[in-house]
């Protein structure tokens, strides 16, 4: 089990299996950030490209929450498939989710929450003590 937290970089995809099980495919990007001593500023380091799968109602949570250019934190079981190509030896990683959430360390806004007017003490005063 490992854990990534990164960007989502792709539209989420969104099908029905003929079972009735749901799934949602994505790519997120993970870039490391290091500290370089010697400019005294942070740089980019190497940059892993994963493809997310969610199934049932993991998928169905990520279809109506996420979009592309989310920050977040995946966490699942890592899948290595070899292949070739152009006769050369290749690698695609991908994650078989377990949990998906907004990296609300990186969040930009959540949008508009609905206000609550906050209610004076002689409003509550009538109301019961729920303990």
């Amino acid at each position: 089990m490992i854990t990534v937290v990164g960007t989502v970089v792709s539209e989420i995809t969104y099908k029905h299996g003929e079972d009735g099980r749901t799934n949602a495919f994505f790519r997120i990007n993970s870039t490391e950030r290091r500290y370089n001593t010697a400019l005294g500023d942070w740089e980019d380091g190497e940059t892993l490209w994963l493809g997310v799968s969610c199934w049932r109602k993991l998928a169905d949570s990520v279809k109506t929450t996420l979009s592309k250019g989310d920050p977040v934190i995946v966490q699942g079981k890592l899948r290595i498939r070899h292949y070739e190509k152009d006769d050369v030896k290749r690698q695609a990683f991908s994650l078989d989710a377990l949990h998906v959430g907004l990296d609300l360390s990186r969040v930009q806004s959540l949008g508009s929450a609905p206000l609550v007017e906050p209610r004076a003490a002689e409003d509550l005063a009538g109301e019961p003590v729920p303990f």
